[in-house]
């Protein structure tokens, strides 16, 4: 498959749910060894990019859905986590030429990854999700989804922490987030209690290319559910933006947007 042409390269020629009206009490917020040590995630994330540029505009967006079956066993005082890709279903869209089908191999997409868990989150990635130099435009990692920072402690209503999450965009691109999670309380969802995490997040992209580089800023809003039964995340919802500029040589200047949306359900 041909790659489309790099973003700096153009540039130079889920089910609502209602919070229970009564404080909650304080939860355990940890990562440990599920009782059921098998589950299934389903992503489905959707990335926009537009660009302003003295050669005119353009669109380029990504859309999949990524399917793990993964695996929980002791790992010292942590958790391994073993996934295993069963379902990848990509798109590539370009305003110049068009929406094509992407597999996952052109996506980038790994077949498996394997990571370690301390009680509050990612202790080490053994081996990632996906590779920077996919096709598919995602500001995210899989597993970072999957596994958001916990307290690794008791959390009430109105708790809050903060997690710094860096995800490499590209061949040559970095983005940073700096999270901020807050518990607003019990819900129920699918029969069994969770506890909603309001997230929010302030990033930074910086998009680098043949000596060249873009720096953008954005945000981040949306939630995740807690399974407090499973002891895992049982849903989130995440939307994004990024936005920025740089001049060109001939001082006309050009934007850049990103925009996208990324959910995850726990199916069993």
């Amino acid at each position: 498959m041909r790659r489309p042409p790099s973003i700096i390269s153009f540039l130079v020629p889920a089910a609502a749910v209602a919070l229970s009206a009564a404080p909650t009490g304080a939860q355990e917020l940890v990562y440990v060894l599920p009782e059921l040590e098998t589950a299934t995630y389903r992503l489905v994330d959707q990335t926009e990019m537009s660009l302003e540029s003295p050669l005119g505009a353009m669109e380029i967006g990504g859309s999949s859905t990524w399917s793990y079956g993964l695996t929980f066993a002791s790992e010292g005082e942590g958790v391994r986590v073993t996934a295993e890709l069963g379902l990848f279903e990509g798109s590539l869209t370009n305003s110049m030429t068009g929406t094509m089908s992407l597999s996952q191999a052109e996506a980038g997409a790994a077949a498996n990854f394997e990571l370690v868990l301390g009680r509050s989150g990612l202790a080490e990635v053994v081996g990632a999700s996906r590779r920077s130099d996919g096709d598919l435009p995602i500001l995210v990692d899989p597993e970072a989804v999957m596994f958001p920072r916990l307290p690794a402690g008791d959390a009430s209503s109105g708790d809050t922490w903060v997690d710094t999450v860096t995800t490499i965009v590209g061949e040559g691109g970095e983005r940073v987030v700096v999270y901020t999670y807050t518990v607003e309380g019990e819900v129920d969802h699918n029969g069994r209690a969770h506890l909603r995490v309001a997230v929010s997040g302030a990033s930074e992209l910086t998009l680098a290319d043949g000596g060249m580089a873009m720096n953008l800023s954005g945000t981040e809003t949306g939630h995740f559910l807690w399974d407090m039964e499973r002891g895992l995340v049982g849903s989130s919802e995440m939307s994004r933006t990024e936005e920025g500029g740089t001049p060109t040589p001939d001082g006309s200047g050009v934007q850049i947007t990103f925009t996208a949306t990324t959910q995850l359900v726990l199916e069993n």
